[in-house]
């Protein structure tokens, strides 16, 4: 781990890195030694710049990427106006559809009271049709004309 540091340059950039020469774009830029002492030259070619900065530009970076983001979160606003109109004309149909269910659900309670309520009118027509009655009968038959006639 000593020898790394020591050996690099930069920590992001080492000693046998191009450094600048990384962003050419579509040209050659490798160094060659010339001399026995380790100097490096840059090939004479017309394609690789030699003022050391690239033709092409470097990516951009984490800052401005960012503000470019956050740029474009005004122009979403119609967009998000947009999806709230929708998610409300979804809501206001599933309401309508929620009432209908209720609806249905009321009528098939009504369907399931009239056998019952025909019943307890019969049970009670039988009970008017007795001379005499016990007092459970006289009870019942006070509870029945409660239920059917709502008294």
């Amino acid at each position: 781990m000593s020898s790394w540091v020591y050996t690099s340059v930069d920590s992001v950039r080492g000693k046998h890195q191009k450094g600048d020469a990384l962003w050419v774009h579509g040209s050659n830029s490798k160094r060659t030694k010339t001399s026995e002492s380790g100097e490096y030259t840059i090939p004479s070619n017309p394609k690789t710049p030699t003022s050391g900065h690239s033709t092409s530009s470097r990516p951009i970076g984490r800052d401005k990427a960012k503000r470019k983001g956050k740029s474009k979160v005004t122009q979403s606003d119609s967009t998000n106006a947009q999806v709230a109109a929708e998610l409300h004309a979804l809501r206001l149909a599933q309401d309508n559809e929620n009432e209908l269910v209720k609806a249905r659900l009321q009528i098939e309670r009504e369907k399931l009271k009239r056998p019952s309520m025909k019943m307890y009118q019969k049970m009670l027509i039988k009970l008017l049709d007795k001379e005499h009655l016990s007092p459970e009968d006289q009870e019942m038959k006070h509870r029945l004309m409660q239920i059917v006639f709502g008294k």
